[in-house]
C-alpha cells in the first residue's frame, strides 16, 4: 500500500488485540520507521512452535523506505522480533544502552550484528521527515523512553510501556513534565499503553514493593529463593541491596538472569554491594539464615532453574523445609497453569511461597486507569489510539480517552494490519492487510500453518498407529509384516488383541485390492484402519502406512 505525498500513515503489525508482537509503522511517502519489533511466545495449542512473530512482508514489499527502527525499551514483547527482520533490512536502530546491550546480545547469540545507535533521554534524532524525542519513563524495565515524533502532519506521542510512580525510588520515573512540554503546541495523536485499563486507581510503587520484600527479610528464618523477570534490574538492585543489610549473600541460577546482570554492571545501572554475590556451590558453606538465592522460573518454564528446583532435578540446589520463595513477577496470562503446577510441587517439598496475590512483592510496569487518564489528560491529544493489549483492553482504553475529552470519533480502536491515515485535513481508513501471526519451528519460519498445527493438535490428542508391510512386486506375496506399531495411542502389551485384530484388517485390505497399486492400497488400509479404531475404541489415530515393494 502506498501513502500519498503529504500524508501519514500508521500501520500496526502486532500488538493490537494481543499481548505481545509489538511493532507499528510510521509511513510517509518516502521514508517508514518502524516503532518496535516484538514477539510473542506460543499458546498452549501451538505445539512444538518455538515463538510468534509479526508478519512484515507488507512493509519490506518498499523496503527500500524502511530508514529506521526505533525501540521504546528492552522486553522480548517490543524486540524479540529483531533477529527475523534485521537480516531483510539495512537499517539503524536506536534505543536506550540499555535495551540495546540486550538487542546485541540476541543477535550474537545468532552470530549477526547490526548498526545500533544509543540514545539518552532528552535527544532528538531526525529521520527524514520525521523527528523522534525520547522521554524517560517508569517500567518494569530501566531506560524505557516514550516516543514524542514530530511530523508534518503534526506531533504523535507512542507511550510504549509505561506507568506513574506517584514516589519514584532512584529516579525511575515517568518524565511527565517532558511530554507536557512537548505537548504544549498541540498534539494530532496519542498511542498509550492499554495493558492494566481495567485496573482502577494506581499502581503499587516499587518503594512499597521494597518496603514489602524488607519486611518479608526480616522475618525470613531459612534461605530466601527469589525469581522475577530477569530484565527487571530495579528489582533486582533492591534484592542485592535488601540481602546486605540483611547479612545474607545472593547466589545465581539461571543463563538469562547472568546475562541480564552482567549487562547491567558493565553500564554501571547495577551496583552490587562488595561480598555479597557469592557462586551457587558455595551455598553448602552458609548457614540458611545467610542464603538469597536468585533463580530464573517466574513463568514456569519447564527447563529453568525454579521448575527444575520443584521438581527436586536441579544439580545444585534442593528445595528442603524452611525454604522461602518469593515469585516477584506478575502471572502472565496463559503460563498460569504451569506456575500454579511449580508452586505446588514447593510446598510439597516443604517450601513456602509467596506470590502476588498473597503478598505485596510484585508492581506491575503497566499504568492502571487512573494513571492513564493522567497520561491523556497531559497530552490532550486531537485523536486517540489505544495500543499494547487484547481487544477488550483497546476498547475500554478508548472509552476512558472519550471520558477526558476526546472526541468519541476520534478515538479509534485499530486491530493489527488496520492502517489509518491522517491527511491534511482529518484522517482516512485504509483497507486491511493481512496481518496474520508467523509461526517459528527452529529454523523454520511460516512453515507451520494450519494443516501442520492439525496434525500436530491430532499426535497429541489420539496418537499414531505405523503400519509395516513389504510385499513380493512380482508375486504379490508379503514377505514382512504386517507389524503394527503404536505410539500414543494405546499400551500395546494392554490392547495386543486389538493390535492383532488390525492386522487382519490390514490383510484383507491386501487381498482386496492387491500390491500392484501400492498408493490405493495405502488409502485403503488407512481408511480401513480409521473405522476399525473408531468403532473398537472410539479413538481416531493417526494412521501411517509404510508399504514398500522389493
Amino acid at each position: 500500500m502506498m501513502t500519498a505525498p503529504g500524508e501519514l500513515t500508521i500501520h500496526p503489525l502486532g500488538g493490537l488485540g494481543e499481548i505481545g508482537l509489538n511493532c507499528m509503522a510510521l509511513r510517509m511517502s518516502d521514508a517508514t520507521v518502524l516503532v518496535d519489533c516484538g514477539l510473542m511466545f506460543p499458546e498452549d495449542y501451538l505445539f512444538g512452535v518455538d515463538v510468534v512473530i509479526p508478519r512484515f512482508e507488507h512493509i519490506l514489499e518498499q523496503r527500500e523506505k524502511i530508514k529506521a527502527i526505533i525501540l521504546t525499551h528492552g522486553h522480548e514483547d517490543h524486540i524479540g522480533a529483531l533477529p527475523w527482520l534485521l537480516p531483510n533490512v539495512d537499517v539503524p536502530v536506536y534505543g536506550s544502552d540499555f535495551t540495546l546491550a540486550l538487542v546485541a546480545s540476541k543477535l550474537a547469540e545468532r552470530g549477526m550484528e547490526a548498526d545500533l545507535r544509543p540514545v539518552k533521554a532528552g535527544d532528538r534524532v531526525e529521520i527524514g521527515p520525521f523527528a523522534f524525542n525520547f522521554f524517560p519513563v517508569c517500567h518494569s524495565i530501566i531506560k524505557g523512553y516514550a516516543l514524542g515524533i514530530e511530523t508534518p502532519l503534526g506531533r504523535i506521542i507512542h507511550t510504549g510501556d509505561f506507568k506513574i510512580d506517584r514516589n519514584p525510588l532512584d529516579g525511575h520515573a515517568t518524565d511527565l513534565d517532558a511530554i507536557r512540554r512537548f505537548s504544549e503546541p498541540g498534539v494530532t495523536l496519542l498511542m498509550s499503553d492499554s495493558t492494566n485499563v481495567e485496573r482502577d486507581g494506581f499502581a503499587l510503587t516499587e518503594r512499597e514493593i521494597k518496603a514489602s520484600l524488607r519486611e518479608i527479610f526480616d522475618h525470613a528464618r531459612g534461605r530466601i529463593i527469589v525469581t522475577l523477570f530477569s530484565s527487571h534490574i530495579q528489582r533486582l538492585q533492591e534484592i542485592f541491596d535488601i540481602s546486605a543489610a540483611c547479612g545474607r549473600k545472593v547466589a545465581i541460577s539461571g543463563r538469562s538472569l547472568v546475562r541480564n546482570i552482567e549487562l547491567a554492571r558493565e553500564l554501571d545501572y547495577l551496583r552490587i554491594p562488595g561480598g555479597t554475590l557469592i557462586e551457587v556451590e558455595e551455598i553448602g558453606s552458609l548457614k540458611d539464615e545467610e542464603v538469597v538465592l536468585l533463580v530464573t522460573g517466574s513463568q514456569g518454564e519447564p527447563l529453568a532453574s525454579l521448575s527444575r528446583m520443584s521438581m527436586d532435578e536441579h544439580r545444585q540446589v534442593h528445595i528442603k523445609k524452611g525454604d522461602l520463595v518469593l515469585l516477584s513477577s506478575r502471572f502472565i496470562p496463559g503460563n498460569v497453569l504451569a506456575i500454579t503446577k511449580v508452586i505446588n510441587r514447593l510446598y510439597k517439598l516443604g517450601a513456602e511461597v509467596l506470590y502476588e496475590k498473597v503478598q505485596a512483592i510484585h508492581a506491575s510496569g503497566h499504568a492502571h486507569r487512573e494513571e492513564l487518564r493522567i497520561m491523556l489528560e497531559t497530552v490532550r491529544p486531537k485523536y486517540f489510539v489505544p495500543v499494547h493489549g487484547e481487544y477488550r483492553h483497546l476498547v475500554k482504553h478508548a472509552r476512558l480517552a472519550v471520558e477526558s475529552g476526546v472526541a468519541q470519533e476520534r478515538a479509534l480502536v485499530l486491530e493489527d494490519g488496520q492502517p489509518l491515515t491522517f491527511l491534511p485535513q482529518g484522517i482516512r481508513l485504509e483497507e486491511a492487510v493481512p496481518a496474520e501471526r508467523i509461526l517459528v519451528d527452529g529454523k523454520g519460519v511460516g512453515d507451520v500453518g494450519q494443516s501442520v498445527l492439525k496434525e500436530r493438535q491430532l499426535l497429541a490428542g489420539e496418537g499414531m498407529v505405523v503400519v509395516l508391510l513389504v510385499v513380493d512386486q512380482d508375486t504379490g506375496e508379503i514377505t514382512l509384516g504386517p507389524d503394527i506399531v503404536s505410539k500414543g495411542f494405546v499400551f500395546e502389551q494392554q490392547y495386543a488383541h486389538v493390535l492383532e485384530d488390525a492386522k487382519c484388517v490390514v490383510l484383507e485390505e491386501v487381498e482386496t485390492v492387491g500390491v500392484s497399486n501400492l498408493k490405493r492400497l495405502k488409502e485403503r488400509v488407512r481408511g480401513s484402519l480409521r473405522r476399525f479404531f473408531r468403532k473398537v475404541l472410539e479413538r481416531d489415530p493417526v494412521v501411517v502406512p509404510l508399504i514398500i515393494a522389493v
